[in-house]
């Protein structure tokens, strides 16, 4: 048998040779065993996808935002979702949620034996966040939640910071005022200063709450001897309010003195202020107005408290009572009253009316005859141009006060009280028409309450041809407010019957 042969092979294949196997040994030594290898692709995706929630930089802190169970108790984190199926504790100890992968069969913890076992389930039913949405549909008051504070809708009204000097000395002197006022002593400068504090909504409410300060302002600002019949006083007055008397203190005639007016103004203004934009003060002037409205004011301060009209029909006359029965005349010139006093007499009526109790006692007392004879009154042509301005001013307050308290609704007026469905027959035209030509024969004039509408057209037309009236003036949106509610009421009426 022959030999194999051995052949030489040059150096340079060699060495191309050696390199070759090196590279197919490296490669085959760097290859793990099969069970080492690495995740398929699509498991590797799936890691990529767990979200985290990273509460600080700190890898370390961050976990998934869905909690991944085992078979021992982990560490639930608040916003964390957790899967549905899991055995879920709470850590007594700790307060912490804890959760694990659930074994039914599972032991019982031996620490837990013994102790009862609740197995009942409290079903609670979730609070309707869509019920204050139905009741504002269904035209409902939404209900405050239980265990709520009383609902107040005026609000606290707080005390005056008494840490300054100046707000000590304010108070001190108010009270002082009360107390001078309800005494009688140096009344004027009393009502100086309660004038002036009025207007600050806690003084305000203090005098409200004050019966005694109450009464007395009320009889102040409806002096017997000037709502009771003075037409024949011979004193007149100025626009500015001012007295021909040469004696203040002195009535003229048997006329109110200049300082009962102004003291009477003064009262008025003073409650005007009270009750002005103060739903609490009125609220406690309606509170005395029971008692208050039986006041004849026979132990009033004032010089002159020997009336016997009772408070709920002369704090509503704005003029001097009339020779007749006391209702409004035609028109004609005023009796001997300042303008400032009716402007501030109007002020505090149309304040006070706000209350539906003296709302009602207004209308009862005939107040809105009252407000016509100011409608239809005219300034003398003795007491100058400035007069019959200031008399003009006093129309068009009254004719708001009619309208923002009983025929605009806009305005908060509370329609159907006046003109109601019953008991306000008007009278015809003509009728009307004949007892305006009847004036000044020196007869007793007749009321016109049943002439109200005849002469709210006659007072649109008036100032129409004087070129300040039409549409949009004050006396315009009268009668044109007037015209309408006595078509509803009538309508209300009929459909009743």
């Amino acid at each position: 048998m022959s030999k194999p042969k051995l052949h030489s092979l040059p150096l340079s294949l060699l060495a191309l040779l050696g390199v070759a196997l090196a590279g197919v040994s490296a490669s085959a030594s760097a290859s793990p065993p099969a069970a080492e290898k690495p995740s398929s692709p699509s498991s590797s995706a799936q890691s990529d996808e767990v979200e985290l929630i990273c509460h600080t930089s700190d890898p370390a802190d961050c976990y998934p935002k869905i909690f991944q169970p085992t078979h021992e108790f982990q560490i639930v984190h608040p916003d964390q979702d957790l899967p549905t199926g899991l055995h879920v504790r709470l850590n007594i100890y700790t307060g912490q949620k804890e959760a694990k992968i659930n074994v039914p069969d599972e032991a019982v913890d031996p620490s837990l034996e013994g102790l009862p076992v609740d197995n009942s389930i409290v079903i609670v039913d979730p609070e309707d966040s869509s019920e204050p949405e139905k009741q504002q549909s269904q035209g409902q008051p939404l209900k405050p939640p239980k265990n709520a504070p009383a609902y107040d809708p005026h609000g606290k009204i707080k005390e005056p910071n008494m840490e300054t000097a100046e707000a000590q000395d304010e108070s001190s002197a108010f009270y002082k005022s009360l107390a001078i006022l309800k005494k009688g002593l140096d009344i004027d400068q009393a009502l100086d200063m309660l004038e002036e504090i009025s207007h600050d909504i806690y003084y305000g409410l203090k005098i409200a709450e004050d019966y005694d300060t109450v009464r007395e302002l009320f009889c102040l600002a409806n002096s017997p001897s000037i709502i009771s019949s003075s037409s024949s006083s011979s004193s007149s007055y100025s626009s500015s309010g001012s007295t021909s008397s040469s004696s203040p203190e002195t009535p003229e005639a048997g006329g109110p003195s200049e300082n009962d007016l102004t003291r009477s103004r003064l009262a008025a203004s003073i409650i005007s202020s009270t009750v002005q934009n103060n739903p609490k003060a009125l609220a406690e002037i309606t509170k005395h107005w029971p008692t208050l409205q039986q006041d004849h004011c026979t132990k009033s301060k004032s010089k002159d408290a020997s009336g016997s009209e009772p408070l709920r029909t002369s704090a509503f006359r704005l003029l001097p009572s009339l020779p007749s029965s006391g209702s409004p005349s035609d028109s004609g010139p005023i009796p001997s009253i300042p303008p400032s006093l009716t402007k501030a007499r109007i002020s505090a009526i149309s304040g006070l009316l706000k209350s539906p109790l003296i709302r009602q006692s207004f209308l009862a007392a005939g107040g809105m005859d009252h407000l016509l004879q100011v409608l239809l009154s005219d300034a003398s042509q003795s007491q100058g141009q400035g007069a019959a301005e200031e008399w003009e001013k006093l129309r068009r307050q009254a004719g708001h006060l009619i309208l923002d308290n009983f025929l605009d609704a806009d305005m908060g007026a509370v329609l159907g009280e006046w003109p109601g469905a019953t008991g306000d027959v008007q009278a015809s035209d003509k009728e009307c028409a004949s007892r305006a030509a009847s004036r000044g024969d020196g007869e007793k004039k007749e009321g016109q309450a049943d002439c109200w509408d005849w002469h709210a057209k006659q007072l649109a037309d008036r100032y129409k041809k004087e070129g300040k009236g039409g549409e949009g003036h004050w006396s315009w949106e009268l009668w044109n407010k007037l015209k309408e509610q006595r078509k509803n009421a009538s309508s209300n009426k009929k459909e009743e019957l």
